[in-house]
């Protein structure tokens, strides 16, 4: 059984996706540090001229060491009307647009206070709209011991599986030795990516899933993030690049 976990992210971009639906069993990360310039508040979008952010502001004054489950929302201005004014602008002419627009009109006309649980509402709904069929987890629902890759450990342990699955950027601080201590195997997983159609001329690497649901919809979307093709995974209990 693979286990793989994560921080929500806001709109994650397609690599993690595919990461918790080639996995068995997926926790949300919250309780850990949050970082102000960090995928939890804002991602990437196609605009004509190459890229852009749509980002959440959040309260962080004082408050450098609270975990991203504490992280509240600063809603002291229109930031969720101009998100939506912006996505429409860019992708209201996208060939399924109308398909997420129901979604995405709803999402920001609520009042969200903790960061957490927007971006959990939002990768709920894009795991289920792509049909993942993944067993989620919490980590509010557990006391998961440890910092790094002990944490990592010890949430095999408790949800039941033998083998974890990380993201190549994770290999700043995964030690894989501790898992194979413990009995567990540890793999690297690297998104690589496929072209596909954008809005504007050329492709632009590195976006939202929003960008690809909106250009290509969910069958094709969901074929992308499946097809093991469009990563490189290392062999069990070892780096990603050996040589």
């Amino acid at each position: 059984m693979i286990l793989s976990g994560h921080q929500p992210n806001y709109w994650p971009y397609p690599g993690l996706i595919g990461k918790i639906m080639l996995s068995d069993c997926f926790v949300y990360v919250t309780k850990v540090q949050f970082e102000k310039k960090s995928w939890q508040k804002r991602n990437r979008i196609r605009t004509k001229e190459g890229w852009n952010y749509i980002q959440v502001p959040t309260i962080t004054k004082g408050k450098f060491d609270q975990n991203i489950c504490d992280v509240e929302i600063d809603n002291n201005n229109d930031w969720r009307e101009k998100t939506l004014k912006t996505i429409q602008l860019l992708y209201g002419k996208a060939p399924f647009y109308k398909e997420y627009s129901d979604f995405i009109t709803d999402f920001y006309s609520k009042d969200w206070k903790m960061l957490s649980d927007m971006d959990i509402e939002i990768m709920n709904f894009i795991l289920n709209d792509l049909g993942c069929d993944t067993k989620i987890y919490y980590d509010k629902d557990y006391n998961f011991e440890g910092n790094k890759t002990a944490m990592l450990v010890d949430m095999c342990k408790k949800i039941g599986c033998d083998t974890y699955l990380s993201n190549l950027g994770s290999s700043a601080y995964v030690q894989i030795d501790e898992f194979t201590q413990a009995g567990l195997n540890h793999q690297y997983i690297d998104y690589t990516g496929v072209e596909y159609r954008q809005q504007f001329g050329g492709f632009e690497p590195g976006l939202s899933i929003l960008d690809m649901l909106m250009n290509c919809g969910r069958e094709k979307t969901r074929e992308i993030v499946l097809n093991r093709a469009n990563y490189e995974f290392s062999e069990l209990n070892k780096d990603l690049h050996v040589e």
